[in-house]
């Protein structure tokens, strides 16, 4: 450090003599930042607000109505027959309530905006929140907190969130080529008989060419199942299904008594 800070003086005492004034300033800010670069300064690279001004836009103390969702900030003033004072979405106003749009529990001692502990599908939901905004709503920047620090770029909580969300999303996009492959089944329910499992050809809104077999599938690391059909050729094989009780491991119909 103390080589380089040397050098650098003798460059500056000996260009003191051949070279204007203003030039040995802007020598001399290079060299500052050179030495400590910790204190350049860094523009954010979008609008931060506090916590302390986004209450400030509530439609009272300023005209316009902000609301955040996990950190971004929507101007919503459009919106305000729904998020104007005394509306019914008006707990949403001037904070980051990103749980309560998925728990639905609005009273002031439930607003937060941690939400790394929620379900799948609440992630879901939530991500669902976020991309209805930024269609609908006019983004004005971020809130700095949980989720954006004061240069506008997400914070570590921020990036994990981010990412059990892909996670989630991801899963859902799994789920739906499983129900693509094994269809659910038709169902009905008959006081004496009980219920009625049987496979078609349009069985679970999968229109296909083949029939199957209704079974057990249970999801992976789960001991929940649905009913799925299942084709012939894949009955031994697979090793997540089960058949119904007292249902003949190919038979298209089964009907169950008591159903777990």
């Amino acid at each position: 450090m103390y080589r380089k800070f040397a050098a650098l003086s003798v460059t500056v005492l000996v260009t003191s003599f051949l070279v204007p004034q203003y030039t040995i300033n802007i020598l001399g800010s290079i060299i500052k930042n050179s030495l400590y670069p910790s204190k350049r300064f860094t523009k954010p690279s979008q609008n931060v607000l506090t916590k302390e001004q986004l209450k400030l836009y509530n439609g009272i103390d300023k005209p316009e109505l902000y609301l955040s969702i996990l950190g971004e900030v929507f101007d919503v003033t459009k919106g305000a027959k729904h998020y104007g004072p005394n509306q019914q979405y008006n707990i949403f106003v001037g904070c980051d309530a990103s749980r309560s749009f998925v728990t639905g529990k609005f009273s002031i001692e439930d607003i937060s905006d941690e939400v790394a502990d929620l379900s799948k599908e609440d992630l879901r939901s939530l991500n669902h929140w976020v991309r209805f905004y930024k269609k609908q709503y006019t983004h004005v920047g971020v809130l700095l907190g949980r989720y954006y620090d004061e240069n506008g770029e997400i914070t570590p909580y921020g990036k994990e969130v981010k990412k059990l969300i892909k996670s989630a999303e991801k899963d859902k996009e799994e789920e739906k080529k499983l129900q693509q492959k094994y269809p659910g089944c038709n169902v009905e329910w008959d006081p004496d008989k009980g219920s009625r499992f049987w496979c078609s050809t349009g069985s679970g809104g999968i229109d296909r060419d083949w029939v199957g077999t209704p079974m057990q599938f249970y999801e992976v690391n789960s001991k929940s199942y649905r009913c799925a059909c299942i084709k012939e050729t894949e009955l031994d094989s697979l090793g997540n299904v089960k058949k119904y009780d007292n249902c003949d491991a190919k038979s298209k119909s089964c009907f169950v008594k008591n159903i777990d």
